[in-house]
């Protein structure tokens, strides 16, 4: 008895936490944005629109730019982003140099996001600099 109780209590709760999970919107890409890090060997995190790093000897050069799409609600996406080197997935890693120069060699990367299932769709940009904080 007590485990047939056991049992129904885990189903009851689990059916009451359910009801308070905030509901997706399918086709909603309002909220989405592109976001970067630079990959060193410091912790690196997402940043919507712009991230830079700064280069001093012990870090790699060249490294890799991190883009990513953020603020998607799960679905059927395709991305179609402005490097052929990307694929039709949320993410798109590019090579960056250090910047030794004034004007810099910023990577600029934008993607389209479009709703398979809806047609909605949105163009979304960001920005990675390298920049050598050494010389």
């Amino acid at each position: 008895m007590s485990t047939k109780l056991a049992g129904m209590a885990l189903v009851l709760c689990g059916s009451m936490l359910g009801t308070y999970a905030p509901a997706a919107k399918a086709g909603d890409v309002s909220n989405a944005s592109l976001a970067c890090y630079v990959d060193t060997s410091a912790f690196d995190q997402l940043t919507s629109g712009f991230c830079a790093s700064g280069w001093t000897p012990a870090q790699p050069n060249p490294t890799v730019a991190h883009f990513e799409v953020i603020g998607l609600a799960p679905g059927n996406y395709t991305f179609t982003w402005s490097s052929a080197q990307c694929g039709n997935v949320a993410w798109c890693n590019q090579s960056i140099r250090k910047d030794t120069s004034v004007g810099g060699h910023p990577v600029t990367l934008t993607v389209t996001i479009r709703d398979n299932d809806t047609g909605a769709s949105k163009t979304v940009s960001a920005t990675a600099e390298y920049i050598d904080i050494w010389t």
